[in-house]
């Protein structure tokens, strides 16, 4: 524990110094070419740190035992295996099927009751629980939970997946319908609009975008919960090569896991940044 503070001190520490030294301006516009530079810096110190501490012809050679952090190249050679012996491909696409049937069902949810407690005060007392639950109940608890309510089949990774999605979903969009200016409420009752007219032509419009951008940041965290969801009894899933490999000290396998699930997790971000970019074009202007 000392170690770590220390670690995180000195951590701190130096960065103030660097964003001191260098001058850096509060919110100052980067140009796109400085980003990627910096970005790809940060990627190749890292790259350099990882085979410093695990190069080497031997074991005995190596800063770091190959069963704490392998190479690498051995996590390159790891994904041959796993795609010939352990259907990496059929295990993708099973986990991909998971967090999107659960965070869909999450999405047909939450959006509707979000928008229904920001807009209507006695909504929002009586589901008001519900929210609490995803401020203070941590993710994990759900596993024993899912597991009592659905037993050890298919419906407990789409259950937990949804109760996960649902619970980070709905204080987001709450928040998001209750930050809608009062003044586009006010000049629409102006304008004799009804109660419904105000949720569905004034609140839910003005917030949508910013409701899409929610959906994409819960979408990519259901993505983290992958491995918790397929922790038990599954049979096929990203989370379930990561239990095997673990159990088989092929540490190799789990760093070449984690970066598929990864590399998935940045793409359907991109998607979900393409499909804002084309339905809400002025929220990028």
């Amino acid at each position: 524990m000392l170690g770590f503070f220390i670690f995180a001190v000195a951590f701190v520490t130096v960065l103030t110094l660097v964003v001191r030294l260098a001058g850096l301006r509060v919110r100052a516009e980067l140009p796109d070419t400085n980003a990627l530079m910096l970005t790809g810096i940060f990627v190749a110190l890292v790259f350099a740190g990882w085979w410093f501490l695990t190069h080497g012809a031997t074991i005995e050679q190596r800063v770091l035992s190959p069963l704490i952090l392998p190479s690498p190249l051995e996590v390159l050679q790891a994904f041959p295996r796993l795609h010939l012996e352990q259907a990496l491909v059929r295990s993708a696409l099973k986990s991909f099927e998971r967090v999107s049937i659960g965070f869909s069902l999450a999405a047909i949810v939450a959006v509707p009751l979000g928008v229904y407690m920001a807009s209507f005060p006695p909504v929002a007392a009586f589901f008001r629980p519900l929210a609490l639950v995803g401020a203070y109940v941590p993710i994990v608890v759900f596993i024993p939970l899912t597991l009592a309510w659905f037993g050890l089949n298919e419906t407990q990774k789409i259950g937990f997946l949804f109760i996960g999605c649902f619970v980070a979903l709905l204080p987001m969009v709450f928040k998001i319908i209750s930050d809608v200016p009062r003044a586009f409420v006010d000049v629409a009752v102006t304008k004799g609009a009804s109660q419904w007219q105000l949720v569905s032509q004034v609140l839910f419009p003005v917030a949508q975008a910013d409701i899409w951008e929610s959906l994409r940041a819960v979408y990519g965290v259901g993505w983290g919960w992958i491995i918790l969801a397929e922790v038990v009894n599954a049979q096929q899933g990203l989370g379930y090569l990561i239990s095997i490999s673990e159990r088989r000290g092929h540490t190799a396998s789990i760093f070449a896991i984690i970066i598929v699930i990864v590399v998935i997790a940045v793409a359907c971000d991109r998607l979900w940044r393409l499909g804002g970019r084309l339905l809400f074009p002025y929220k990028y202007i």
